[in-house]
Order: C-alpha cells, then sequence, then structure tokens
C-alpha cells in the first residue's frame, strides 16, 4: 500500500505549543507518488549519510584489519577462482592476465552480492528506530548499497594497482567505468528495495538468498569470458543487464574498449524501469512494515 506524509498538529496543554505529527495516510497511486517520494527522500540526505557512515564503522569496528577487509575479501575470491579455473581446468581465455579477468569481473559482482544480502536484512534490525520516528524506510536499504559501494571504490584501486604492476596501461576508455557502475547500482538498489520489503513479510528470503547470488554469479561471465556461452543459450544470457555490465566494465578496464552503446541504452532502460517499480512498490508496503515485522 503506498503512503503519504501529512503534517499535522497535536493539541497539547495550554501552557505548550503546538506541535507537528507525522502521520503516514495509504492515499496515492502506484507510479504518481514517486517524484513527490523522491524530493522527500532528497531532504533526509544528511540522515542517509550518517546511516551509511555508520555502517561502514560497524562492519570493521574491533577488527584488527579494519579497511583491508574491503580489499582481502575480493584478493581471496580472486585466488580461489584463479587456482580452480586456471590451474585445475587450465581455463584462460582472455589476453591479460587471468588474475586481472578475474578480479575485473570480481568486482561489481562482489559489489552486487554484499549490497543485495546486507539490505535484505537490514529492515528488521531497525524495527525500534521506525517505530518511534519517522524517516522514509528507503534510506535504510540504500544506506547498505551506498557502504557496499564505498567497498567497491576501495577494490577498484586495488584493481589499477593491479594493473599498472603487471606492467599493462591504464586506456582513457577506463572511465566508461563510471556510468556502467552507476546503472548497476541503479538496478542493485532496487532489487534491494523490492527484496527488503518482501523480507518483512517473508523471512526465508535471508536464509535462501546467499545461495541463490552463488548459483546466479555464473550466469553473469565473472570467471570466463562472455564468448564461452554456447551460441544456443546467447540470446536469453545476454537478456540480463548484469551480465552485459559485467563484461563491459572487465572491457573497459583492462581492455580499453568503449561498451556498445546500444547495450548500455538496454541496460539503462531496464534499471530505470526497474527502479521506478521497485521503488513504487516499496513505497505501498512502507506503511505496513514496522506493523509486520
Amino acid at each position: 500500500m503506498n503512503s503519504i506524509v501529512k503534517e499535522s498538529y497535536v493539541h497539547t496543554s495550554p501552557g505548550e505549543r503546538h506541535r507537528p505529527r507525522k502521520v503516514i495516510r495509504p492515499v496515492r497511486p502506484l507510479f504518481g507518488s514517486v517524484p513527490g517520494d523522491l524530493r522527500l527522500l532528497a531532504g533526509y540526505f544528511g540522515l542517509f549519510r550518517a546511516m551509511t557512515m555508520t555502517r561502514l564503522k560497524l562492519r570493521y569496528r574491533q577488527s584488527l584489519l579494519g579497511w583491508l577487509w574491503a580489499v582481502l575479501q575480493p584478493l581471496a575470491l580472486m585466488l580461489v577462482y584463479v587456482a580452480v579455473f586456471s590451474r585445475v581446468a587450465g581455463y584462460n581465455a582472455s589476453p591479460s592476465p587471468y588474475s586481472l579477468f578475474v578480479m575485473a569481473g570480481l568486482l561489481p559482482w562482489s559489489f552486487c552480492s554484499t549490497a543485495t544480502t546486507t539490505a535484505a536484512a537490514g529492515m528488521l534490525s531497525h524495527r525500534t528506530l521506525m517505530a518511534k520516528v519517522y524517516f522514509p524506510r528507503e534510506i535504510v536499504p540504500l544506506s547498505y548499497v551506498a557502504a557496499a559501494l564505498f567497498d567497491f571504490l576501495i577494490a577498484f584501486v586495488l584493481l589499477l594497482a593491479m594493473i599498472l604492476f603487471c606492467g599493462l596501461p591504464l586506456s582513457p576508455q577506463a572511465i566508461f567505468a563510471i556510468p556502467i557502475m552507476v546503472i548497476v547500482t541503479v538496478i542493485i538498489a532496487a532489487l534491494c528495495l523490492l527484496l527488503s520489503a518482501i523480507q518483512v513479510r517473508i523471512r526465508d528470503i535471508n536464509v535462501g538468498l546467499p545461495l541463490v547470488l552463488q548459483i546466479l554469479m555464473f550466469t553473469t561471465p565473472v570467471v570466463y569470458p562472455g564468448t564461452a556461452v554456447p551460441e544456443e543459450f546467447r540470446a536469453v544470457y545476454w537478456a540480463n543487464p548484469l551480465a552485459i555490465l559485467v563484461e563491459d566494465f572487465r572491457l573497459a578496464v583492462l581492455d580499453g574498449a568503449a561498451p556498445n552503446a546500444d547495450g548500455l541504452l538496454y541496460c539503462a532502460l531496464v534499471g530505470g524501469v526497474f527502479f521506478l517499480l521497485a521503488y513504487s512498490v516499496f513505497k505501498r508496503l512502507e506503511a505496513k512494515i514496522v506493523d509486520e515485522m
């Protein structure tokens, strides 16, 4: 059910001034409220920033390595995949070192995985706060997405250092990694909004999501090139916008190749529509989130 925030005034004792009260009422249609909801969300940017910083501080608090975990996690996964697919299977289909090939595909996927798993369960841990204070509830899952994006940026610096260490040039075309990751972030933000709203009602999502993400990783070209997909499956395979974006990210950063304009436009359209739909669904369910926790 969609919701709107109305401001009313509560009568207090004669010596006190009237105080405003936020009231959530289900009055608006599915898509019609999106512009107003986004404007309201922009007014809470300070809270969004504070929640994001809290995520980052709590994630590595009291750990010996601290922020280094943002680098060590993708680095460890890269070493595992290189050992399995390069040495055991003898699989190496890129002119670049296979370690860079895997790392460049792993970074955007790790961002997707981290943001989704943390945001899906994040709503449940904020019930007390949401029951006491009004704020746009979408700030909670979106702050997890922002925290995961910060980890991605740290790991991306490591990838650039690895490229220079291997003696490879950094092409100006690598700048295309920015619009690619913007589209990835929009898609993942939409997915996190949708899952976090459903997770309040169906708690199985938080349990089964890690397994689903492990399986879905092999539907994107993280440890293999897109050319390895059999011809008869490519039409379905490339319908997945994340598969296109992971491949384009790797090509831009490692090979200095500009992404295909049609593919990037397709991903942007899918991401934009998906975000509007997920955001609208989230706002329709917002009024009952606290009651159903």
